[in-house]
């Protein structure tokens, strides 16, 4: 298991301000405390202090929900009083804060500013498409996305893919950057029907829609985004994939152990798509964060992606998607059978997936070239004697002229 360096927190559980229709963290309610108060002053300081000790090189803060920002300013001002203090010297730490921008005022966007928080901003496209399943909340999130820009904030703009959204294909990408958007995220919506297992529910994005959505947006990504400061986090993905790196989604993950969930009550879970008493590792304060990532429970939850790899037989592209994400699989009522969106990735991936090998084969090698290039400017230069007969400074024994000399 690779070591712990991202904690996703949930510091008000499933509380939030809007009732989105196809809202996936809802039902975890039924396994936790019943709501109140945001997480308590006490737990935040044993949850940072331990995240803390154990040194990763980026120790990496998610926030989330529900909607988080009910937690109130001043929970977050702890947040980086409590980080600042108990972080060691010269120890990096990041913050992400994921929101609908309801509550975000000018406050906000100087704190967010000032300690230079990633924030996420559900935004789901133009003002019908959003409201579909956001309610009345558009103006609302495009003004918050004013004030982030206004103060400088850096965020990206989380959209969620349901049939009805993704049926407009590209139109959709571009009515984003149209708008100055250029940070974005497509989630596509994979939801169980309520009440009927193993058949999705009737916005759930199918697997011909997502392939044209992909399909068409990887191609006006290409032809006008890409190099132009347009970034998708599927097709940074891919990007980074074809470079030999990290793809960054777990979705393309070979495992699922990408961090950790705490919950308002300090209790810990592998992934929040799978926040369920069989999958709850401990609690903050009982447990050492490095122990419960290190627990039997969490490695066999880690390898639940794996458990597709018969199903999914001799496919090409099963290095690309090891099988698709376990939590789509599971409203399929499959688990070890291939994601229901398969076929969607198919046809992605038939579709780009040379053009990315490519081209992070160029990005890869271009940055090495830079590092070797920054790694030679910051070499001394070698002196030189006073004469080319005396004694090359390398400590070869060889006169400079026959040695480093011959180079110059």
């Amino acid at each position: 298991m690779p070591p712990l360096a991202h904690l996703l927190i949930k510091p008000v559980g499933a509380a939030c301000n809007l009732g989105c229709g196809y809202c996936f963290y809802r039902p975890a309610s039924a396994y936790l405390p019943a709501p109140g108060a945001a997480m308590s002053r006490e737990l935040l300081e044993k949850l940072i202090a331990d995240f803390l000790a154990g040194r990763p090189e980026l120790a990496a803060f998610g926030w989330q929900g529900g909607e988080p920002t009910l937690a109130g300013l001043d929970f977050f001002r702890a947040v980086v009083e409590i980080q600042a203090r108990r972080g060691a010297r010269g120890q990096r730490v990041g913050n992400a804060l994921q929101t609908n921008g309801l509550l975000l005022d000018d406050d906000w966007a100087k704190f967010l500013a000032d300690w230079r928080f990633l924030v996420g901003l559900s935004l789901d496209g133009p003002e019908p498409v959003h409201q579909a399943f956001r309610g009345k909340s558009w103006r609302r999130a495009m003004d918050a996305a004013g004030l982030l820009r206004k103060r400088g904030v850096a965020f990206n703009v989380l959209a969620v893919l349901t049939e009805q959204s993704a049926a407009r294909g590209a139109e959709l990408y571009r009515w984003f950057v149209a708008e100055g958007f250029t940070d974005l995220q497509f989630i596509p919506c994979v939801e169980p029907a309520p009440g009927e297992p193993g058949r999705l529910a009737d916005f759930s994005v199918t697997p011909e829609t997502l392939g044209r959505f992909y399909a068409e947006t990887f191609e006006d990504w290409r032809a006008s985004g890409y190099g132009r400061g347009v970034t998708e986090r599927t097709m940074s993905a891919m990007l980074a994939l074809g470079a030999g790196a990290d793809p960054g989604v777990c979705t393309f993950a070979p495992d699922c152990a990408q961090y950790l969930v705490v919950e308002r009550g300090g209790e810990v879970f592998p992934c929040d798509f799978f926040v369920r008493p069989q999958w709850r590792l401990g609690t903050v304060g009982e447990s050492a964060l490095a122990e419960l990532a290190a627990a039997p429970l969490r490695k066999r939850f880690a390898a639940l992606k794996q458990s597709a790899r018969a199903a999914c037989g001799d496919c090409p592209w099963w290095t690309l998607c090891h099988g698709g994400c376990p939590k789509d699989r599971a409203a399929a009522g499959a688990s070890d059978r291939p994601s229901p969106l398969c076929a969607a990735y198919r046809r992605f991936f038939e579709a780009s997936a040379e053009w990315f090998k490519a081209e992070g084969a160029r990005l890869a090698e271009r940055c090495r070239a830079e590092e070797a290039a920054r790694r030679e400017a910051a070499r001394p230069a070698r002196p030189v004697p006073a004469s080319r007969n005396d004694p090359c400074p390398c400590g070869s024994g060889k006169k400079f002229k026959r040695c480093c000399g011959r180079a110059r």
